[in-house]
């Protein structure tokens, strides 16, 4: 029996011969090293296909390890239609600012959703990764159809309530994802390798109310990665009148290796009945806690287990010291808590937490008035690269807008009918079996075990233009 070639495109082709030439593949390995770190992740997949010594040497802990902390900060997109499953991740890099600053004047005249071969006035984004499905073993990809015996490859069909997974958030080239309608946390994955561990099932509480909140997060000084659930519980204080009662928030931690959740008590939190943009930063996890009562950011510790709250901006409040969760968000950025918000003026911000925990060291990076001679759309900014003199910000309209010297640049995304979901992400070589603690847990990889299923939107190419 013969073993099948890898099919690849004639692009990637050329771009195999062009690096493994001889001169190339015969350079001393500490050299070789130090090239290949310096490349982006989606050359570095290609050049795993190169040759045997490159794939070893690229498929090496201590080499993903040494990758990922020069990784920049990415950008995941994937289609967000409701009827429809989506588990194709597509990765934007933004490591060559010129990609964005250099398109005056050209315009893109593909469709919206096809793409011109012989164009070159978009950016493509890739490469392409798979989430896992909620439940693949039981759908079938491949069909007797006519009854012949004949087995026809074809989409599976599946419910997005039954099949699909959210995001929670992404922490160290990681991604925690939870259940669509109530927000459980069920999977943690790693799109890059295909590697995901099923989490262990959590314990029933009475008179919860739903969605649960979430988060994901990294604690240094144990290198253990953590999910922590919140559940609201309350009483019921009038039979009659269906009335209830903020009683307290029940809070479990899952450490990954573990078998169990830990419970961490019963903690009184007034008003956590709307927590957004859960975020890992210097060994905690943070959530904008903005409903109408006095805004706050809620902070879990890993190593002290316990929460607080610091505010943020006061710039960001209004009279009576809230903030809507309209038009602010939260993330990390080059180590920093950071929140990004458009005032009622049409200016979008930016404010930086230069020392943690320190309220007074919030500044201001960014400040763009959008009311200017060029209208900005309004809506959520996500600020999510900075370079010099410029800024990449992402909007809720389905656009990236690129900002410099007083100008900016609209690039749509295309390639789908449907909306988009967009989140930060820094891609990560680093397998699950290095990166969690423990023997007894199962890795299961989406390519071996998901392999042959495929969804129409598997075919959809998404580009900027």
């Amino acid at each position: 029996m013969k073993r099948r070639r890898n099919s690849t495109t004639p692009k990637v082709d050329a771009q195999i011969q062009q690096l493994g030439g001889s001169s190339f593949v015969h350079l001393p390995c500490e050299i070789t090293s130090f090239i290949l770190l310096s490349l982006p992740i989606k050359s570095v997949l290609i050049c795993r296909c190169v040759c045997k010594t490159w794939n070893s040497l690229i498929s090496d802990p201590y080499f993903a390890k040494l990758h990922f902390k020069r990784a920049p900060f990415g950008v995941m997109i994937r289609t967000n239609d409701p009827k429809r499953v989506s588990r194709t991740l597509h990765l934007l890099d933004y490591q060559e600012p010129e990609k964005f600053g250099s398109c005056d004047q050209q315009f893109c005249f593909c469709e919206d959703n096809s793409l011109k071969p012989d164009c070159d006035s978009h950016v493509k984004l890739e490469p392409k990764f798979k989430l896992p499905l909620r439940d693949a073993k039981l759908v079938l990809a491949e069909r007797d159809e006519a009854g012949n015996g004949r087995r026809k490859r074809t989409y599976i069909a599946c419910k997005p309530r039954d099949d699909k997974f959210a995001v929670v958030n992404s922490c160290n080239g990681l991604i925690c994802l939870c259940d669509l309608r109530d927000r459980e946390p069920l999977v943690v994955c790693n799109p890059v390798t295909g590697e995901f561990i099923r989490l262990p099932k959590t314990t029933r509480i009475e008179d919860m109310r739903r969605p649960i909140y979430a988060g994901f997060g990294f604690h240094r000084k144990t290198n253990e990665y953590k999910v922590i659930r919140m559940c609201i519980k309350y009483i019921d204080i009038s039979q009659d009148i269906r009335q209830w009662m903020f009683d307290r928030v029940v809070v479990e931690m899952h450490t990954l290796g573990t078998s169990t959740w830990k419970n961490i008590g019963r903690v009184a939190l007034a008003f956590v009945n709307e927590l957004t943009f859960p975020t890992c930063a210097n060994g905690a996890l943070h959530w904008i806690c903005s409903n109408g009562q006095k805004g706050s950011i809620l902070c879990f510790n890993f190593e002290s287990e316990s929460f607080r709250r610091f505010p943020p901006p006061p710039q960001i409040l209004d009279g009576n010291g809230s903030m809507s969760a309209k038009n602010i968000n939260m993330g990390e950025l080059r180590g920093f808590l950071y929140i990004c918000d458009v005032s009622s003026f049409g200016v979008v911000r930016m404010w930086v937490m230069k020392k943690y925990g320190i309220t007074a060291s919030w500044s201001k990076v960014l400040s763009i008035d959008n009311m200017d001679e060029n209208r900005w759309p309004y809506g959520l900014y996500w600020p999510v690269k900075l370079f010099k003199g410029a800024v990449l910000l992402y909007h809720s309209c389905n656009c990236f807008i690129y900002y410099e010297s007083k100008k900016l640049k609209y690039f749509k995304i295309r390639g789908s009918k449907s909306n988009f979901e967009v989140f930060p992400h820094i891609p990560s070589l680093i397998s699950l079996k290095d990166a969690v603690k423990g023997s007894n847990v199962e890795v299961l990889n989406v390519y071996s075990r998901c392999a042959k299923f495929k969804l129409r939107e598997e075919n959809e190419v998404l580009f900027l233009a």
